[in-house]
């Protein structure tokens, strides 16, 4: 390509050089190399002149429009319409920071373009570097800087030296901190000091959550090792195994737990603020899928094992406004929790009210998975949970946790929260696209705010629908672990799960016609069923348990309109005393009902929410409920010798089909000549694919349950063997392709009950 640039010769002085005389230089240079007509002149004449102009610039609505263009070489590296790394001259006027923005490849792209293999860990058991103790305990000694993988559930000790697990640095100590590593998960990777000597313990408390497989076939393939590496096992009853190479776990799809270089920088950049100052206020935010919920446990285990304040017993505040993917309290919910220990597990094996690691300080419902379903609810349940930080855990810090919706509401809800909470720092973890969110985002953003890179899973073994389903079953398993009197004094102990069918468990029975009822009514968010519905619209489902501290909390309650709309049904006179408590009416059933055909919703100020139920049955000849809950029986007791009141709160949960078939997998599992049909089963349910789709205003619908997708090589489901198994009317067997596609699943929960009159 022909150039009109002038070339400046070597060794020949331009100045005082006429025309002729730098026409025979060239001709002389030309000469000297013949090859260089065929060769670029320059590397300018190669490369097309490129604009660095950003073609979006007349849609944003910040200055950075007006910064230094890039040079075409930087331009072509980074496409702007892809990459954030501009900032304005106002954001930096306000201490905005933005990581990233480095146009060189790093080590791990390069690695992955070469398609480099890494094994898992770094070294082999051997006799010269461990040994197994008593009941299963093994002993580690590693002279070298090591780093390796254990998959299942074990505590680890240091004796020597020092260990890196999931962000969390622990010391030598006597503390056995307690690990959970399922499949379904990233699996966190241990980094040894050199001269590191620790112990492994087999953790017997996780044996129940382990057996909730024959419950249900999204427990299972999560711990079990294959068979091509069950030589690594070190007892046959431990609960734990070390993974050496990929090939070792070809079966099982596993994926470590290795941060970002830009996430490993900003996450000691807020430890070593934390120092200086103690009520750090940091809040992540970004897209679904972008990696929020691993940098919240990686900063929150940074924060609790930092070397400075380990000795003060430091704690810090999560206050989780993520109801479709909360870490401590069930899903629904968004909640204020005091951490005291370091999270190395998954939510659903660390779903509780409290623990020896954690306690929830203050819970509100939203009764549904989403934020959409009431934003005025959820913005005042956020400031509630705030207003009590400021008051009782003031000088800890506070990790602030937000859904992945932001846009649209999403957008406007995130904003009005950055304005309100005035965080310290702002994270949003996605350097590609959302440039409007950004923007809005960095403008109510008062002090710091970085973009970080996404990382989202590359391996996908279950859906969010899955880990919420598996979260919720986890939930209501739990034993009770309330402290007797015998061992008041001890800590408190870990968490425990029953693995026996709900049904096989004695529900807890509440009067709700008497004077002295347990619960005040039953109140429902969003949908208003008429009274006579109402028992066959509640029974099966999850509901919240609400503790009513006020009778301010009815403020929203207009009573006049209540009247009006519940006129025909009988009303119930409640002891108000001199409080104005909302009027209660009746089903035919007797079940009260506290009308809302304002769709109104409880004060978060007056009113904490203690737990969820499973309303399994409604008795109408004792006037009983039924539920089947974790909440402690002493928890109802003291809340009624307060002088308060429940309320059984119904919205729009999920619905709890894996509670309908846990006795029909326990008995195909159980009863003789069924363990090939329960494994049909089982692999049946892991070809099914529960898909996300997100609407206009940014709500997550799922697909129906009963709806999959073709599976060629899926195996017969031999639903003749499984027939004689389901002899109960909300469960049905799908023999073939009957009103299914190829590879859904065999058992379906009916979903018609009561719209045949006619049939049974």
């Amino acid at each position: 390509m022909s150039s009109h640039k002038k070339r400046r010769i070597e060794g020949v002085e331009e100045k005082g050089m006429s025309a002729i005389e730098a026409l025979k230089a060239r001709q002389r240079g030309a000469a000297a190399s013949p090859t260089q007509k065929t060769q670029p002149t320059s590397e300018s004449e190669e490369q097309p002149v490129m604009s660095s102009a950003n073609r979006f610039n007349l849609l944003r609505k910040d200055s950075s429009q007006n910064a230094a263009p890039k040079s075409p070489r930087k331009s072509a590296a980074k496409d702007p319409r892809l990459q954030r790394g501009v900032e304005s001259p106002a954001s930096r006027s306000r201490g905005t920071a933005v990581a990233g923005g480095n146009t060189e490849p790093t080590k791990s792209e390069l690695a992955g373009a070469f398609h480099e293999v890494k094994p898992y860990s770094t070294f082999r058991l051997s006799k010269q570097n461990h040994k197994v103790k008593t009941g299963g305990v093994v002993e580690i000694t590693l002279p070298n800087k090591e780093r390796f993988v254990v998959i299942g559930s074990y505590g680890i000790r240091v004796i020597r030296g020092e260990v890196k697990l999931a962000g969390a640095t622990l010391y030598p100590s006597d503390t056995i901190e307690w690990v959970h590593a399922p499949y379904c998960y990233a699996v966190p990777v241990l980094r040894t000091a050199e001269e590191t000597k620790l112990e492994f313990y087999p953790d017997n408390t996780a044996r129940g959550i382990r057996q909730l497989g024959r419950l249900s076939p999204l427990f299972r393939k999560m711990w079990v090792a294959p068979p091509e590496i069950i030589s690594a096992k070190v007892t046959e009853e431990s609960t734990f195994e070390l993974i050496y190479t990929p090939e070792e776990a070809s079966k099982r799809s596993i994926e470590d737990m290795v941060p970002m270089p830009a996430w490993n920088k900003k996450l000691s950049s807020l430890v070593a603020t934390s120092r200086k100052k103690a009520s750090l206020s940091t809040l992540i935010c970004g897209p679904k899928s972008a990696g929020k919920s691993t940098f919240l446990r990686l900063f929150l285990n940074g924060l609790l094992t930092d070397r400075p304040q380990a000795q003060n017993s430091r704690k810090v505040v999560v206050l989780d406004l993520d109801p479709g993917q909360p870490e401590y309290a069930p899903a629904g919910t968004v909640s204020l929790v005091s951490v005291n220990k370091p999270n190395i597990g998954t939510p659903f094996t660390h779903t509780s009210s409290e623990n020896s690691a954690f306690k929830v300080v203050r819970c509100h419902s939203m009764a549904s998975v989403t934020p959409a379903s009431n934003p005025d609810l959820y913005l005042s349940s956020a400031a509630d949970l705030f207003d009590t930080y400021s008051k009782h855990h003031a000088g800890d810090p506070l990790v602030i946790n937000t859904p992945g919706w932001i846009q649209g509401t999403g957008l406007d809800l995130l904003c009005t929260l950055i304005e309100r909470i005035k965080p310290h720092e702002v994270l949003f973890m996605s350097e590609v696209g959302s440039f409007d969110s950004v923007d809005a985002l960095r403008a109510a953003t008062e002090l710091a705010f970085t973009e970080l890179p996404s990382q989202p899973s590359k391996i996908a073994l279950r859906t969010a629908a899955h880990l919420r389903a598996m979260q919720t079953m986890s939930y209501f398993h739990l034993q009770d672990m309330k402290p007797t009197v015998a061992n008041a004094s001890d800590t408190p102990s870990r968490l425990k799960w029953n693995a026996s069918p709900l049904s096989f468990r004695p529900p807890l029975l509440v009067q709700y016609s008497s004077l002295n009822r347990g619960v005040l009514g039953l109140l429902s968010y969003d949908y208003q069923c008429p009274p006579e519905l109402l028992a066959d619209t509640v029974n099966g489902q999850i509901m919240a348990a609400v503790e009513i501290e006020d009778a301010r909390a009815f403020s929203n309650f207009t009573q006049e309109e209540t009247l009006t709309e519940a006129n025909d049904s009988a009303q119930v006179n409640v002891d108000s005393g001199n409080q104005t408590w909302p009027l209660v009416t009746t089903s035919p059933e007797g079940i009260p009902l506290i009308p809302n055909y304002n769709d109104a919703a409880l004060d978060p100020r007056y009113s904490r929410t203690i737990g969820l139920v499973l309303l399994r049955g409604i008795d109408i000849k004792s006037k009983t409920l039924q539920l089947v809950t974790p909440i402690p029986l002493e928890d109802f007791r003291q809340i009624k010798s307060k002088g308060r009141s429940i309320v059984l709160l119904h919205g729009k949960f999920d619905t709890p089909s894996w509670a309908y078939t846990e006795e029909l997998y326990e008995r195909a599992g159980v009863d003789e000549g069924n363990e090939m049909m329960l494994e049909a089963i089982a692999d049946m349910e892991d070809n099914q694919s529960e898909a996300e789709s997100e609407d206009g205003d940014g709500t997550g619908n799922l697909e129906d349950e009963d709806t999959g997708y073709n599976q060629p090589g899926a195996k017969p489901d031999m639903t003749d063997r499984v027939s004689d198994l389901t002899e109960v009317p909300w469960v049905e067997v799908l023999k073939g392709g009957q009103r299914r596609p190829i590879g859904s699943r065999v058992l379906r929960v009916r979903r018609d009950l009561g719209r045949n009159k006619t049939g049974d």
